[in-house]
């Protein structure tokens, strides 16, 4: 666990003081505080970078419509198969039609 100095108004915290149970327990809220904070600000800046890699994927994935080869041009996306495309194929129809 980090320790920092913080500077809080002293008008500010003279008017909650008498809210709390004693500094332990201020010390405590204002802990708990700072902490949701810091969760939710770092949530925010994590959701924006997963956004934009999202939106990238969907712009490759959208250029890939209309063009009969598209599906053969996933490999910058999905991880390379053992297995050849007639392998593939095979196993697609037992899956689906059991032959």
């Amino acid at each position: 666990m980090c320790t920092y100095n913080v500077r809080i108004d002293d008008a500010v915290l003279e008017r909650v003081r008498p809210h709390f149970n004693g500094a332990n327990a201020m010390q405590l809220w204002i802990e708990q505080q700072l902490r949701k904070a810091l969760v939710e600000y770092a949530n925010k800046f994590e959701a924006s970078q997963i956004k934009r890699k999202d939106d990238s994927v969907i712009e490759r994935l959208k250029g890939f419509e209309n063009n009969p080869d598209g599906f053969f041009r996933l490999g910058g996306f999905m991880a390379n198969s053992k297995s050849s495309v007639e392998e593939l194929l095979d196993e697609a129809l037992f899956d689906k039609y059991g032959i």
